[in-house]
């Protein structure tokens, strides 16, 4: 057959080799090679949109089979040199993709950093509520001879202090937080540092005001109840407690530990002393007085999952 069938390459007899030439494959004798003997497709195989064809002509088909059959455009003599197999690419072989390591965590800080005041704001509510307390405190105020100024830094006696000279900015305190840390004693509000506990005791309030006259013996320790809820960056402690009273709280923290004592009430207080189950950025953290709670925002350190009792 002068066409090529689905069992090319045909197998040549013994005295016979094998034609190369694509769209040949015959076998023929090296001894009886025509010039034009060999019928075959000197362009190359060209498969495109389910079309197969050579380059060298314009036959196309969508059969395989009929593409094998295509007779060859071009004559000359047979070849019986294989050509040479393209060398095949060495692939880099990729290695698979690592699994995520688990992100480090933090080296925890010591419990004796110095604690810190977290920065607060007083809700709308409060600050509506506190107004009208300060009206019926002013009508029904009974200050006695006993009473002592609240205001830390300040431990004046009443009975100290005349009436001509009982207002505003006469009330040396200090606003911030006492801190202890490696033998050193200071306020957090004006940093002035001393080794001596007497020192720090006499240090001068670095801020003025109004006394703020009460009983200590009067004050109740109380417990209320709280709760914390977390998210992937945030740790939130809420203590409920009415009535609040910021200028009397303190609320300060280091990267790992939280204390708390909330004025409220008629005289009552509530203390929170705890070791925290994470670490926090105390400066990124915040507290915000309303009207029925005490909110504590604590920033995460590191984002993990704390464990469900929130404190060690």
């Amino acid at each position: 057959s002068s066409g090529i069938n689905a069992e090319w390459p045909l197998r040549p007899g013994d005295d016979e080799v094998l034609c190369y030439n694509k769209g040949c494959g015959k076998g023929f004798n090296p001894q009886e090679n025509a010039e034009d003997e060999c019928v075959f497709h000197c362009g190359a195989p060209v498969f495109h949109d389910a079309y197969k064809s050579w380059s060298c002509c314009e036959k196309k088909t969508t059969d395989f089979t009929e593409f094998l059959n295509i007779k060859g455009c071009c004559k000359g003599k047979h070849n019986n040199v294989k050509p040479e197999e393209p060398a095949k690419e060495d692939k880099e072989i990729t290695p698979p993709p690592e699994a995520p390591k688990p992100p480090e965590r933090m080296e925890r800080p010591s419990e004796e950093e110095p604690l810190i005041p977290l920065p607060s704001s007083v809700s709308a509510s409060l600050r509506k509520l506190l107004d009208k307390l300060a009206v019926s405190d002013k009508i029904d105020e009974v200050v006695t001879k006993e009473s002592i100024c609240q205001r830390k830094g300040c431990g004046k006696a009443k009975v100290d202090v005349s009436d001509e000279e009982d207002y505003e900015g006469t009330c040396e305190h200090h606003p911030g937080c006492p801190i202890f840390h490696e033998g050193m004693k200071y306020w957090s509000c004006c940093n002035k540092k001393t080794t001596d506990f007497n020192d720090f005791l006499k240090q001068k309030g670095c801020t003025k005001g109004t006394h703020l006259w009460g009983d200590s013996s009067q004050k109740k320790a109380v417990q209320c109840r709280y709760d914390w809820h977390q998210t992937g960056d945030t740790v939130n402690f809420t203590v409920y407690a009415k009535k609040v009273k910021p200028e009397l709280c303190t609320v300060n923290c280091n990267a790992v530990k939280l204390q708390m004592e909330i004025h409220f009430g008629d005289d009552q207080v509530f203390t929170f002393d705890k070791v925290l189950a994470g670490i926090i950025e105390p400066e990124k953290s915040k507290i915000t007085y309303s009207a029925t709670k005490v909110e504590v925002k604590m920033r995460k350190a590191e984002f993990f999952a704390w464990p469900s009792t929130f404190v060690l």
